[in-house]
């Protein structure tokens, strides 16, 4: 009868053994969400990830041979799937199913500024062999790569030429342009132009388009340079500034052109023009006038040099108009 009930008591603990590991099926595959949004700075690695990564299982521990050593439900990987997805996923916590996911290698903005594919969570399986191992649903991954100011404004030229005609206030002579290869519109887009050069009579907008604060002078000064730079939303400013030329052109003025009041004559100089640049101007109107009524060709000047109240020769002296003035 001992024997008996020995066997019974085996046979008992077999039957009791086989009921354990036929419930230890794997009945429940794992869970995450159905997608998830993460965020990843250029030439970095690391993805921040809004849920976190987390995978759980509802399997219940299972006891994997007669010494009754129970092992918990445990989260063995996540897999990545894209096209060209440069991203993989760990497990950092097999017991709580927590995970990171990483890039392979820094990511370039400029290249590509956002990715989107597919993660999956699986479970370790069943058995000490894990298997049978089942996965989760197919959750979407959308990343984001946010952008590093790296790269400075570059002038589209490095000289422009503008011009302007003088006595005159414009409120853009010419425009000047920048741009940026950094990929954000932070960093990408030209908020602020300057103008570099000291006491000038120009200023620039935002949009670089360059005007005058007061008219100018063509006798006074017929050509500008200034110089100009650019800074993008970062306040990263350009790389070399950019050189602007304006030349004045002067009004048309009619009458006698070309002539000075003062000719200096020095002893032994022989005959010398006194206007050898002087000319008549009449202005674009005044051609037309003359030429389609009056059909002038040729102007005939007859120039009387002489000093009243002078009667003595000039010898080594300066002859000014204002101090003759009927010559």
């Amino acid at each position: 009868k001992l024997i008996t009930d020995d066997c019974i008591f085996l046979f008992s603990v077999s039957i009791l053994s086989l009921f354990f590991y036929s419930v230890s099926v794997n009945k429940h595959k794992p869970w995450i969400e159905s997608s998830y949004h993460g965020v990843i700075t250029e030439n970095t690695d690391a993805v921040l990830l809004d849920p976190p990564l987390v995978a759980l299982d509802k399997d219940a521990p299972v006891p994997y041979d007669l010494k009754i050593t129970f092992i918990k439900c445990e989260i063995c990987g996540f897999h990545v799937q894209g096209l060209s997805a440069p991203f993989e996923a760990v497990v950092l916590n097999r017991t709580s199913g927590e995970g990171r996911l990483r890039a392979h290698g820094p990511i370039d903005c400029e290249r590509q500024r956002e990715f989107t594919f597919i993660v999956q969570a699986h479970d370790c399986g069943t058995g000490p062999e894990g298997h049978a191992e089942r996965r989760s649903h197919k959750a979407v991954v959308h990343v984001q790569v946010g952008d590093v100011n790296e790269f400075s404004p570059m002038f589209g030229q490095l000289e422009y030429h503008g011009s302007v005609t003088e006595g005159k206030v414009y409120d853009s002579i010419l425009q000047v342009q920048a741009s940026d290869q950094d990929c954000s519109p932070q960093y990408s887009q030209i908020c602020n132009y300057q103008i570099t050069s000291q006491d000038t009579a120009f200023a620039i907008d935002r949009n670089g388009h360059i005007r005058n604060t007061e008219s100018l002078s063509f006798d006074k000064k017929s050509h500008y340079k200034i110089r100009v730079t650019a800074f993008d939303c970062g306040q990263k400013r350009a790389a070399q500034d950019a050189v602007v030329h304006i030349h004045v052109k002067p009004i048309c003025k009619p009458g006698w052109q070309g002539w000075s009041k003062l000719v200096d004559y020095e002893p032994g100089m022989g005959s010398k023009l006194l206007f050898p640049k002087m000319h008549l101007e009449t202005c674009y109107i005044q051609r037309y006038i003359l030429h389609k009524i009056c059909m002038t060709h040729q102007s005939i000047i007859t120039c009387n040099v002489y000093f009243k109240h002078f009667n003595n020769p000039i010898i080594r002296n300066s002859v000014r108009m204002n101090k003759y003035p009927n010559l």
